[in-house]
């Protein structure tokens, strides 16, 4: 008794030892691998925000990149890009606070019209080298406020950087963003700069500032004593670190709990063990010590001892079990030799059956030598039977050595007859080539000697079928492994996952375990709520419609909490007998940076589309075939029609007709598309009219640039047209009005000097003639002061004559509101009333064939210009019986009116002087010669031509008139207010 209580505490001092250190080992390996877990923990937090974080600067970043690539802002004027970025600024925000525009040295404008010099900034050298940058949180130059500012270059059409876009964010929305990620309970994320200086956190970041050569996960205390776990990791394109701190205490207590949950367990387990052991082992150990004495006795040969029976309880139920047992070993013994001796009668058979096997057998003693072997064994090595009988098995066995024989020998002498191991060689035959086998062994016992049964097996077939099955399983592995998505095979029965390959963890942080744990309930766990009812639909259908693969996108969700896209694609991977699916295999494809692409790119396009559409010039958008696409709402307007009406129209099928500035129709190769699609390159200020009709035309003024697609083919154009009719009609105004002045100004000079001559004259006369005067009174000779009078009387009527004409001339052009449309024939009849005298004394003829045509103008000149025409033709003419003969004509929008004399002509060298003041071809003539230069104002005035046409003298003379028939239309420039000559 006291024996066994020895061994007893002999084996529970150990154990509670072991224990003991299994408890320690235990809690140091749960410690390890919860801060290793805690570590990837933090770690794929961080990656995910600083991803975030990334993102929102991507956002800002790509509306630089819009802006940056528009033609305004790569080859405009500062005061139109400053009026573009404006325009960008107000349709940004609030996600902004400001667009600049930065020359490269270094001054900076503002849209507000402010400007200052960045040139002291420290990021600028990365901006002159045309880099990308991202500051840190800096006091604004413009608006004093704390900015983000992201700088893009603007690079030229030559290559050459031309300046850079800053965009400016408030350092609030930035610090709002830091404090809307989700954070643990007790913890926060804190965003600084390269000088630890911190930017924004969603909770206390004081203390982090002080943290010199944060790195990594490290342990830090506050100045309250709180010690937390600070993990910091860059954010990518920037000098920005972020960092997440979590409480020590709150990792802690989950590691204190299990720790002190498992030494609970383990004490309370050993302290029963104990306590339940030194109760049972008195009432115990009594009967087993006896129980245990009998077998020891029938072990060494007392077949015939049994346990005394009648005892209760299990120790009774242990010796009536022993004693049935020695009774069956007896029967058992009995019948082995009446087994053996039928053996022994069936050798024969044996025999047969041993030739017979389709295996190589061999009999071999434990030294390797070979006893017996059967007809296939010969058959396969090329040997006979006696030849292999006596060989060693090293002999056709390239592997075997005494050794590996001992060892298996050990085996077969350990685990008797219930151990068959198999083993693979590569057996030898006779002419030396080799090739594989398995070998079946198991033990013979024949005259108390041992022997081991050898069933070979030739492999060759087996081999090569594996060897394809292990590259076929590993070219599946790789394929698996190398896809970028996920494959899986769902269990539609279990509604489970059966298998997923390795990029599971990577791509969505699941081992393959918690797959396993999740079960059914992984569609509801990881998918988004607002897809579930979308995939049961779209499952449905798909078994349904009989489609072989079915494709959706899905948000699934990450372990760390946050959404991803991913693309599905889903076969059929096992049906049952009935043909219904059982299991679906899939693989998904991670196409977030897609979606959130693509998001960016409808952005941008809406973006684009609102600045087109907004958008003051006029823009048309054509494809590679010349097929319009797209035009904006100032193009609308400009050529009067709905976008509706041209697009998908070919542009060479223009509506209306097209004309170059010379009235010209416009030739197809001279069109801008055609330009444009011949040279792959801009072209610019190509000006041309759309006549909308006869009466109604736009001049616009076109620029175009090509569109390529990705592989460098011609995808189209886009052209920018601007209305430059007014422009156009402006500068013709303009250089209408300059000849006009030019000839003002040589008139000018002529009645200038011509003025200053012809007041002269009758001045000098009646100075002369006033000393005459006082001669003649003073010797009071009445004959020659009347002489005196009469010629001082004559050149003052001449000076007064002159000065009327000229006032006359002077008037001309004063009132355009007189004119209107008049009857022509009337007005030539009151021409001639007012000549009635002077006709009827020099008995002239005087005839008028006008019909009843109009014209528009000022009724008194248009008169007085009949009248001066009629007269200047009587007052000339030295025949005895003038003639004047006045007929019209319509001329489109003009009346031509011919008044012709039978007078003295006009040499040709003279008529180009016959318009001019004061030029009095004929010096014996009446009057001051400004009659036809007053014709030519009047004429000039209404917008209308007057010649002569004469063939010298003595040949009469002909006045041709172009006078308009109808008021000016608002495009032509017909009259004008001319400067007064007085």
């Amino acid at each position: 008794m006291n024996l066994l209580r020895k061994y007893f505490f002999l084996g529970a001092i150990p154990a509670l030892i072991a224990v003991g250190l299994a408890t320690v080992l235990d809690s140091y390996i749960t410690q390890s691998l919860l801060q290793e877990q805690i570590d990837r923990t933090m770690q794929a937090n961080l990656d995910a925000k600083r991803k975030e974080v990334r993102f929102f600067m991507d956002e800002k970043l790509s509306l630089l990149q819009a802006i940056t690539k528009m033609p305004v802002v790569q080859s405009g004027m500062i005061p139109e890009i400053i009026a573009f970025l404006r325009t960008q600024e107000q349709a940004a925000r609030p996600l902004i606070e400001g667009i600049y525009f930065l020359e490269m040295d270094g001054i900076v404008h503002a849209t507000n019209g402010t400007t200052f010099s960045v040139a002291d900034r420290d990021y600028f050298p990365d901006i002159v080298q045309g880099n990308t940058v991202i500051t840190g949180i800096l006091k604004s130059r413009d608006s004093g406020r704390d900015i983000l500012l992201l700088i893009k270059p603007v690079f030229c059409e030559d290559g050459t950087q031309c300046g850079s876009i800053g965009l400016s964010v408030l350092d609030s929305e930035l610090v709002n963003f830091i404090r809307s990620m989700e954070v643990e309970q007790g913890g926060f994320f804190a965003l600084m700069d390269d000088t630890n200086r911190t930017i924004a956190a969603t909770g206390k970041a004081d203390f982090l500032k002080d943290l010199p050569n944060l790195s990594q996960t490290s342990t830090f205390t506050d100045n309250r004593g709180e010690r937390y776990l600070v993990s910091v990791a860059d954010v990518p394109d920037t000098r920005w670190k972020l960092a997440e701190a979590v409480p020590e205490a709150q990792v802690t207590t989950v590691y204190n709990r299990l720790a002190w949950s498992k030494i609970t367990a383990v004490a309370c387990g050993l302290t029963a063990a104990v306590i339940l052991a030194l109760f049972f082992s008195e009432r115990t150990l009594r009967p087993l010590q006896e129980i245990i004495q009998t077998i020891h006795h029938y072990a060494r040969g007392d077949q015939s001892v049994r346990i005394t029976s009648g005892r209760s309880g299990e120790f009774g139920i242990l010796a009536d079990s022993f004693n049935n047992m020695a009774d069956e070993l007896d029967v058992a013994s009995q019948r082995q030799e009446s087994h053996l001796r039928t053996i022994e009668a069936s050798e024969t058979r044996f025999r047969l059956l041993f030739d017979g096997a389709a295996d190589a057998i061999y009999v071999r003693d434990m030294d390797g030598l070979i006893i017996d072997a059967n007809q296939e064994a010969c058959r396969s090595l090329g040997y006979s039977r006696e030849e292999l009988i006596g060989m060693s098995v090293s002999d056709i066995d390239l592997d075997w050595n005494a050794a590996d024989a001992r060892r298996i020998w050990n085996d077969l002498a350990r685990n008797g007859r219930n151990y068959h191991p198999l083993v693979e060689r590569v057996h030898r035959r006779r002419d030396g080539t080799t090739f594989p086998v398995e070998i079946r062994l198991t033990t013979l016992e024949r005259a108390g000697q041992s022997f081991v049964l050898s069933s070979a097996r030739d492999a060759t077939l087996r081999k090569a079928a594996e060897q394809q099955t292990q590259a076929a399983k590993d070219f599946a592995e790789n394929v698996i492994n190398a896809s970028p998505g996920i494959i899986y095979i769902f269990d539609l029965a279990s509604e489970s996952i059966v298998f997923v390959n390795d990029n599971i963890e990577e791509q969505l942080g699941y081992t393959k375990q918690h797959i396993a744990e999740l079960g059914s309930k992984f569609y509801v766990e990881v998918f988004h709520p607002d897809d579930l009812p979308r995939i049961v639909q779209s499952q449905r259908s798909w078994f349904d419609g009989g489609l072989a693969i079915q494709h959706d996108n899905l948000r699934v969700r990450h372990k760390s909490g946050h959404w991803l896209w991913f693309e599905f694609h889903r076969v059929v991977f096992q049906r049952n007998a009935k043909g219904e699916p059982t299991q679906v295999m899939g693989i998904a494809i991670n196409i977030t940076d897609r979606v959130r692409t693509e998001e960016q790119l409808r952005w941008e396009k809406a973006l684009l589309d609102q600045v087109m559409e907004t958008s003051v010039a006029s823009i048309m958008v054509v494809d590679a075939e010349g097929s319009i696409q797209f035009l904006n709402t100032a193009l609308e307007n400009t050529l009067r029609v709905s976008r509706n009406q041209l697009v998908d129209k070919v542009i060479f099928e223009f509506p209306w007709p097209l004309f170059d500035l010379s009235g010209n129709p416009l030739p197809d190769q001279s069109r801008p598309f055609a330009m444009v699609r011949e040279l792959r390159k801009p072209v610019y200020d190509i000006q041309y009219r759309i006549q909308f009709s006869a009466e109604e035309y736009v001049t616009v003024s076109v620029n175009g640039a090509p569109l390529f697609k990705q592989d460098g083919k011609f995808a189209g154009a886009v052209f920018a047209l601007t209305d430059i009719t007014e422009r156009i009609e402006s500068e013709r105004v303009r250089e209408t009005l300059i000849r006009h002045l030019e000839g003002t100004n040589a008139e000018l000079k002529q009645f200038t000097y011509t003025v200053s001559h012809d007041l002269k004259s009758p001045l000098i006369t009646i100075k002369g003639f006033l000393g005459i005067l006082a001669e003649d009174l003073e010797s009071n000779d009445q004959e020659a002061i009347q002489e005196d009078l009469s010629i001082i009387g004559s050149a003052a009527d001449g000076m007064k004559q002159l000065l009327d004409d000229l006032l006359e001339l002077s008037r001309i052009g004063r009132n355009v509101k007189s004119r209107s449309t008049i009857s022509l024939p009337e007005v030539v009849g009151e021409a001639i009333t007012l000549l009635a005298g002077e006709i009827e004394s020099r008995d002239a003829d005087v005839r008028c064939s006008c019909g009843d045509l109009a014209i528009y103008g000022d009724p008194v000149q248009i008169r007085q210009l009949m009248q001066n025409l009629i007269d200047n033709a009587i007052k000339h003419n030295r025949e005895p019986n003038p003639l004047v003969e006045i007929s019209a004509a319509q001329d489109e929008d003009f009346v031509v009116v011919e008044v012709a004399d039978n007078g003295p002509g006009v040499a040709v060298e003279f008529q180009d002087r016959i318009f001019q003041l004061f030029d009095k071809l004929d010096p014996e003539s009446g009057g001051t010669g400004i009659g036809l230069a007053i014709v030519k104002r009047i004429i000039d005035f209404h917008g209308g031509t007057i010649t002569l046409e004469s063939d010298g003298k003595g040949h009469g003379c002909k006045f041709i008139l172009r006078l308009p028939a109808g008021p000016p239309t608002p495009n032509s420039v017909i009259a004008f207010q001319e400067p007064s000559l007085q």
